[in-house]
């Protein structure tokens, strides 16, 4: 089969071209429009002048949370601004009256509701007092439920926090429906998540039209799990079935140690690879459980400390028996330097990608990025400007102006030379489409917050490098031959866009769809 593009404005990752020969599954041709007449294809498809290139890489999210937020109540602005107005959203659920259902919403930010506090039993108990009521804070780690759900898990006022979390309270130490950090809201997802390898599936499946529209094509699952079903297999059955994005796993490293792994899953299915393995270091800068050097402001406090220099050598062993890359959670500053201090001078074992990615990487001094630079370790960050963007009066809160300029300083990773790119880690963030990647972009060229707020104009990058930190720079951050480029011989794994980011104001990047999208050569209708 072969299908030629025409009369595009084509970003190949490197040039401009007008017209562009699928064969098969690759780009086999890359020219001008006119010399396009001359080739002998099966289709000819006219661009009509849009702009088109190659397809975005999510290589930070979590997919299969994604799939369950689909079903569930966005807390998130701009559809909910208070905690009267999250009650209200929440008693509209679909899932209200059903027997033995929960309740669930996603993307609550306390500094973003009117009260500037978290929802509590007291609050959700008003949604109801017979079903279970969960809300996933913008962050994924932390969790508000009600009195129902409280009891299903078993929480009670002399219940321990458990490892990585704590358990909130009243000032009369009864358990006030606050659950802090993944290990405290896992003792909830511990009695909510009950479902069939086949549901599941079916599940997942649904990401299909949701990266449809987001024109991803590439996706990495950043705790992936084995129990109670293994991800490389929910995946590759998904994929058997026609999910047609590419998808690379990194294990938990708690699942690892809890389970005595010594080896990782193996997919059964060519588009579905295991990567590496995920830790966490730290919590949220949003949260103020992210590990900072000194406390935040208006406060004693310096966030949270998850695991330390020792489970980062537990996992450097294991990455390298199993020659695979450690992707590790670290916003914080502490938690960074941390990292740093542990591998800098060690021995990198892989050649081909970073042996040591590092996830969010949120507060970066000019010096520590010099220090990253010049280390033996190659790392790289993977960081994420939709948070700044979505969640800046939570971080105005918590850091003076001096760490607020320091907060993913897209311009000085670049300048440092240590590799970056750019994801969502959808759906933990505060916004209505975490992982629309054109309000990624225009925050990282403009440094415009979601509020008009000046996100320090000096780290802002140009359109084309924004692009790359989607496409050809997060390739470069998982095991892949691909480069996300549309050269001669590379996957067309191609995106036309409704409109030219080049032409039209920022502020309506996010009006952008996606009018075509090809992947691996096969057009993807929905």
């Amino acid at each position: 089969m072969k299908r030629i593009l025409v009369n595009g404005k084509i970003f190949t990752g490197e040039k401009f071209v007008s017209a562009l020969e699928i064969t098969d599954d690759k780009v086999s041709w890359l020219g001008d429009s006119q010399d396009a007449r001359l080739r002998n294809v099966d289709e000819v498809v006219d661009l009509n002048g849009r702009l088109t290139m190659p397809s975005f890489w999510d290589v930070h999210t979590h997919p299969l949370w994604i799939s369950e937020t689909l079903g569930s109540v966005a807390c998130t602005p701009p559809n909910v601004a208070s905690i009267e107005e999250m009650i209200t959203a929440l008693r509209n659920s679909p899932q209200v009256g059903k027997k033995d259902a929960w309740i669930e919403g996603w993307g609550y930010d306390e500094s973003k509701l009117a009260e500037g506090r978290t929802p509590t039993i007291h609050d959700l108990d008003q949604v109801s007092t017979t079903q279970p009521v969960y809300v996933l804070r913008s962050d994924c780690h932390s969790c508000a439920v009600n009195s129902v759900a409280l009891k299903l898990a078993g929480i009670k006022k002399e219940t321990p926090d458990p490892f990585g979390g704590m358990i909130g309270h009243f000032e009369n130490g009864e358990p006030n429906g606050v659950m802090l950090e993944n290990g405290a809201s896992k003792l909830i997802k511990a009695v909510k998540e009950n479902d069939t390898f086949e549901n599941v599936v079916n599940q997942t499946m649904k990401l299909a039209k949701h990266y449809r529209t987001r024109g991803i094509g590439v996706i990495s699952d950043m705790i992936s799990l084995v129990a109670p079903y293994d991800y490389a297999e929910i995946y590759s059955e998904a994929a058997r079935r026609g999910l047609a994005q590419e998808v690379y796993l990194y294990y938990s490293i708690d699942e690892i140690k809890r389970l005595h792994l010594t080896q990782l899953p193996r997919p059964n299915h060519p588009h579905v690879h295991v990567a590496g393995i995920k830790l966490f270091m730290d919590g949220t800068i949003s949260n103020q459980t992210a590990r900072v050097k000194k406390p935040y402001k208006n406060s004693d406090s310096t966030g949270f400390a998850i695991n330390t220099a020792a489970d980062l050598k537990f996992a450097y062993e294991f990455a390298k028996n199993n020659d695979c890359q450690i992707a590790i959670h670290a916003m914080g500053d502490a938690a960074i330097q941390l990292i740093l201090d542990t591998y800098g001078e060690l021995e990198p074992w892989l050649t081909n990608r970073p042996s040591v990615r590092i996830e969010h990487a949120t507060l970066l001094e000019d010096k520590t990025l010099a220090a990253f630079h010049a280390a033996k370790m190659n790392f790289a960050f993977v960081t994420q400007i939709i948070f700044l963007y979505a969640e800046y009066a939570s971080y105005s809160q918590n850091l003076e102006e001096k760490r607020l300029k320091e907060c993913y300083p897209l311009a000085s990773m670049l300048k440092s030379g240590v590799p970056t790119a750019l994801s969502s880690d959808a759906p933990a963030t505060a916004w209505i489409k975490p992982d629309d990647v054109f309000a990624s972009l225009a925050a990282a060229v403009t440094r415009i917050g979601a509020n008009s707020e000046d996100l320090n104009s000096k780290e802002a990058i140009d359109l084309v490098t924004a692009f790359k930190l989607y496409t050809k720079a997060a390739a470069a951050m998982v095991p892949t031959e691909k480069t996300a480029t549309l050269n001669s011989g590379q996957s067309a794994d191609i995106i036309v866009l409704s409109q030219d980011l080049f032409t039209t104001n920022p502020k309506k990047w996010q009006e952008t769809t996606i009018e075509r999208m090809y992947l691996k050569g096969q057009e993807i209708i929905k």
